[in-house]
């Protein structure tokens, strides 16, 4: 559960409650675990718990029923933040709206500087989705950043897998035209839940 959000004002009975339901509403398996996801559940139950919803069984029934409603898995992409490098207009700007229909929040950048800035400073990011070469210069700073904080990638590329660096080799690669919700789904499924 989001720390800064409870500090100070709570009693630690009052954390162990909160954080105990929504540990357990957060791994239901219909609960689309991306962090806007997480993050929205634990504001959900803070906000409850606040106006008076003290008592564990019902904030817990509670919680898990506005879940179910709003954080229910349906594409398997609800809740999630990807990053899209892409610097294609129109190839971004398709895969943009494929995943937005899908529930999928997308940073898209068309640049290396631009992608690293949020590979490097982004909070809540589930996973990326790459192409190789940018006008030119190519993603592999991106990928080693993202590699180094833990959060998946694919690349989606024209480029033959063949010729990625041998570090790259082992890393999903998508061929264009790809199927950008398989491509995000692979990156989703590899993103590891977020601690509480």
């Amino acid at each position: 559960m989001t720390h800064n959000l409870t500090h100070g004002i709570y009693s630690p009975h009052d954390l162990h409650v909160m954080r105990l339901v929504f540990t357990r509403v957060s791994s239901e398996p219909w609960f689309s675990p991306g962090s806007a996801n997480k993050a929205g559940l634990a504001r959900y139950v803070i906000r409850m718990y606040r106006r008076g919803l003290v008592c564990p069984e019902r904030l817990e029934a509670l919680c898990r029923a506005a879940a179910r409603e709003k954080f229910s898995l349906r594409s398997g992409l609800e809740g999630y933040r990807l990053l899209l490098v892409e610097d294609d207009y129109y190839i971004a700007a398709d895969a943009r709206q494929r995943l937005n229909s899908l529930g999928a929040e997308v940073l898209s950048v068309s640049s290396v500087p631009a992608a690293l800035d949020i590979a490097e400073h982004e909070h809540g990011l589930d996973g990326a989705l790459l192409d190789v070469n940018l006008s030119g210069e190519m993603v592999y700073p991106v990928a080693a950043v993202l590699k180094m904080r833990q959060i998946p990638f694919a690349f989606v590329t024209g480029y033959d897998d063949r010729l990625l660096p041998p570090f790259y080799r082992n890393d999903q690669v998508f061929t264009k035209p790809a199927d950008w919700a398989i491509a995000a789904k692979h990156v989703a499924r590899r993103s590891p839940l977020l601690a509480a």
